[in-house]
């Protein structure tokens, strides 16, 4: 009797400690280096979080720890203590395409990482200088084709959902193509805009302020993006939509108390609906989105359903 009064004690204890969180800053991890379209959403979300109901004015410390493709900083978030004191942001479809991609790590997201909502999203654009004569997607397509050339690109990682969509587009169109990986989106873009490569697939944000050096020709979403009305979907123009896009989503360890859980979903509500978080992603060339917990563990799902095949299509081509 005295050991399960003690076991009692120390969960009520333990309830309390966790009723009144956070008592002090959060750390949110970002698996790549600062600049690119998951560490602009990170601190942009950070920089409203304190002002969400259930954060208690606590700040969130943005630290980035690049390696893998985001995939080290997972498993490191998946790893730490579950007392919502260290949380993960990174979009859906480089999480997908990076697990995926690294079968010898073992390490499935959908398990090892618990979803606490989206507040934006990343989404992949077919971008082309702006000298090139194609007006659309479809027109770029027929122009590659008929010319019988390899398309050399350029994407941000050889695992990034930029990455697997470039793949996913070029082969369900039937385009001989060479990708050629970098470090991030700036350098990606750097090298379409240096002409060191015909086309790019990079996050759309990458094409904000570089309106005189590149034009983007579609995006394989089902819906145009908020954040860039302008810019149809692959689908508009006739060719296969892909129904493509990363949300931007919370993740913690498993085991979090449910108080932390609650309180941290609850913010990722309310930040992602205020019109000064939207404002201050715009002007990344980002918007807001808000997928719950449930929401974003579905997408989570379906792109691992959806790039499974393209990945495997990789690894083959290159054994």
């Amino acid at each position: 009797m005295r050991t399960l009064l003690l076991s009692g004690a120390a969960i009520l204890t333990a309830t309390a400690a966790f009723a009144d969180y956070p008592e002090r800053p959060i750390r949110l991890v970002v698996g790549f280096s600062a600049g690119g379209g998951t560490d602009t959403s990170a601190r942009s979300f950070g920089s409203f979080a304190s002002e969400a109901s259930s954060m208690n004015g606590m700040p969130m410390v943005i630290v980035n720890q690049p390696g893998g493709s985001g995939l080290q900083a997972a498993q490191a978030v998946a790893e730490a203590d579950a007392d919502g004191y260290t949380l993960y942001i990174i979009n859906n479809g480089t999480l997908a395409a990076t697990s995926l991609d690294t079968p010898e790590a073992e390490f499935d997201p959908r398990e090892a990482l618990v979803n606490l909502g989206c507040v934006s999203q990343l989404v992949t654009s077919l971008q082309v200088p702006v000298d090139h004569p194609a007006t659309t997607a479809a027109e770029w397509v027929d122009m590659v084709k008929e010319s019988g050339e390899t398309v050399r690109w350029s994407t941000s990682g050889a695992a990034t959902m930029h990455a697997i969509v470039g793949h996913l587009f070029l082969n369900t169109n039937g385009i001989d193509h060479q990708v050629v990986p970098f470090r991030g989106g700036g350098e990606t873009r750097n090298a379409l805009v240096a002409g060191d490569v015909d086309a790019s697939f990079n996050g759309t944000q990458q094409a904000a302020g570089f309106e005189e050096d590149i034009k983007m020709l579609g995006i394989p979403a089902s819906e145009r993006d908020p954040a860039n009305p302008d810019v149809p979907t692959f689908g508009e123009q006739g060719l296969d939509a892909l129904g493509v896009t990363g949300p931007m989503c919370v993740y913690g360890p498993p085991g979090l108390p449910e108080e932390v859980v609650t309180d941290v979903s609850a913010a990722v509500e309310e930040v992602a609906g205020m019109e000064a978080f939207d404002r201050f992603l715009g002007r990344a060339g980002m918007g807001a989105l808000y997928l719950d917990g449930a929401g974003g563990g579905e997408n989570l799902a379906r792109l691992y359903d959806t790039f499974g095949p393209v990945v495997q299509g990789i690894k083959d081509a290159q054994d």
